[in-house]
């Protein structure tokens, strides 16, 4: 398992559905000491149905990610686990403007996040970039503005560690289309981007992000409806931000079996192994890897590809690139 284990990388990982708990436990203290209970109203529930039952896991990290202290923390903290699980690279994404409820701006999150992506990386073997989502809460014009703030704070940031930005939330409460302007500021800013696509809605939404430019595709599960879209994909080498533990949770897909991974490396379509939402998901890239060669039949030289390409279809600065796949970290 070596070759699997040495070039182990996530490009999809949300930070707010991947707190560490026993981490984030300590800061709930004086409200709770049920772990169980706490550990429980994070992670995926049996009667979950949907993306939108998944997304409700979410409300337990958030209200506790609200303040410098307790992002900078967690951060922290999800930093050294990944590096823990023998991870070399890592790009961690987040939304800003989901943490102002206590008064905090999205420069301060953004700021308290790079603080303690600089102080995990001076304990650490890891190097780690984040990515910043922008929001999709319903119609455009709700989250207009922000997401629009998020663009600036970005290209703030891109010298601390911002690598991109993306479009998270209820795929479908809104046109893809709808969000085109906002696109088109981040292309003129200079920001790379990834967006949410083909997850819970049609293979149009792919169309639309690849037409957007899109250098990665979130998801992508619904790319197998649309034999044009397959061709597009494979065509100008998009890749897939594979997450196959969520697809099933979301009932994406019906089960492991059914994931159409197997189709598009079959396409060879590049494809990045992801969690998406480790602790919600209860997953890890280990097991990740684990159900693809059970019940996807791919092998292990196929995923010692995959997390090749992870490094090469990363956001990360051409030089860490190259140390990254010439000095892999070793188990």
């Amino acid at each position: 398992m070596k070759p699997i284990q040495s070039l182990k990388s996530d490009l999809h990982l949300h930070f707010d559905g991947s707190l560490v708990i026993p981490a984030a436990f300590e800061l709930v203290q004086s409200f709770t000491q049920d772990y169980e209970a706490f550990s429980k109203s994070m992670q995926v529930k049996k009667d979950c149905h949907s993306l939108y039952d998944y997304l409700a896991c979410f409300d337990t990290p958030l209200a506790l990610l609200q303040t410098k202290e307790n992002l900078y923390q967690m951060a922290l903290a999800l930093i050294q686990e990944l590096d823990k699980q023998g991870l070399c690279y890592a790009e961690i994404r987040f939304a800003p403007q989901m943490h102002l409820k206590k008064g905090l701006t999205q420069h301060e999150v953004v700021e308290a996040m790079c603080r303690a992506r600089k102080d995990a990386m001076n304990q650490t073997h890891i190097h780690v970039n984040y990515i910043l989502c922008m929001m999709i809460l319903g119609e455009e014009k709700i989250t207009h503005d922000q997401n629009e703030e998020t663009l600036h704070v970005a290209h703030a940031f891109k010298d601390q560690g911002v690598v991109a930005v993306d479009l998270a939330g209820a795929e479908g409460m809104a046109p893809m289309q709808d969000f085109k302007e906002l696109f088109e500021k981040a292309h003129a800013m200079g920001l790379r981007y990834t967006i949410h696509a083909g997850e819970c809605f049609g293979p149009e939404n792919i169309k639309t992000a690849i037409a957007f430019g899109a250098e990665r595709i979130g998801h992508g599960a619904t790319a197998i409806q649309d034999e044009s879209v397959i061709q597009l994909l494979k065509e100008k080498q998009i890749p897939l931000e594979v997450c196959v533990t969520s697809n099933v949770n979301c009932e994406v897909v019906s089960n492991y079996e059914q994931h159409p991974v197997r189709r598009y490396l079959d396409e060879k379509i590049p494809v990045l192994i992801c969690t998406d939402n480790m602790t919600i998901s209860n997953t890890n890239l280990d097991h990740e890897y684990e159900m693809l060669m059970k019940y996807c039949h791919v092998t292990e030289e196929e995923i010692g590809m995959c997390q090749k390409n992870s490094i090469r279809y990363s956001f990360a600065d051409e030089k860490i690139k190259e140390k990254l796949l010439n000095e892999p970290l070793e188990s």
